[in-house]
């Protein structure tokens, strides 16, 4: 039996009753001690979270804000492309160099676009292989590097051509049918109409092919017949 402190049945405790509760009030106050020590610390990380988050709203709000004031300034150049070309290519070299995004890969094929307007296929195909080079490897760069050997088929050095065209074939992507057409093209001006024809051959049977390139690809393939 427990001993008690009290001379009464009615409310008396046990001495292990009283040491539990001591020592509940010396872990509270040891709990409390420890708070008010390092209270410094919770609020130093509620400081910093709270700037953290406010750092990424702003960051977004810029990011919007530039992405906007881009958007307007490509607009303003396409529209002043109508009536004044040089100023709208100055404009657009600014904007493709000045960024990754949408605004950047409009401004670069637009540029493109002016250059192969105006005659000048070799300007053309390097505001293309600039895109190219900026994209790196993804879907617009394929793109751009597929219509700058497109621009120079007739005018580029047919080494330079092959290297754009090859790694687009070896893929064996969304690509390929038009590399492979580009490049059946390269290889005639080479004298290699052996190598086009197997080309086309292949080509022909391959799966997927839509109407127009096929019927492109046939129109080429008899030409290259007719022509032994």
């Amino acid at each position: 039996m427990a001993l008690s402190l009290s001379g009464s049945d009615t409310g008396k405790k046990s001495v292990t009753d009283i040491i539990r509760d001591i020592d509940e009030e010396m872990r509270r106050d040891a709990f409390l001690s420890r708070v008010r020590r390092y209270a410094w610390v919770f609020l130093l990380v509620v400081v910093v979270v709270l700037v953290i988050v406010a750092a990424g709203y702003f960051w977004q709000n810029r990011q919007a804000s530039m992405r906007s004031a881009q958007a307007g300034e490509l607009s303003s150049a396409l529209t002043l492309a109508e009536t004044d070309a040089e100023a709208a290519r100055a404009r657009l070299e600014a904007l493709a160099a000045g960024g990754s995004g949408g605004n950047a890969i409009v401004a670069g094929f637009e540029l493109a676009e002016i250059a192969a307007r105006a005659g000048d296929t070799e300007a053309a195909a390097a505001a293309l292989s600039a895109l190219a080079e900026a994209r790196g490897g993804d879907a617009y760069a394929k793109t751009a590097s597929l219509f700058s050997a497109y621009t120079e088929l007739d005018t580029a050095e047919p080494a330079s051509l092959l290297a754009r065209l090859d790694p687009l074939i070896a893929e064996d992507a969304s690509f390929t049918a038009l590399a492979m057409e580009l490049k059946a093209q390269v290889l005639i001006r080479t004298g290699d109409q052996a190598g086009a024809l197997a080309l086309l051959d292949q080509l022909l049977a391959s799966d997927g092919l839509t109407r127009d390139v096929a019927g492109r690809v046939q129109a080429l393939r008899d030409s290259l017949s007719d022509g032994r």
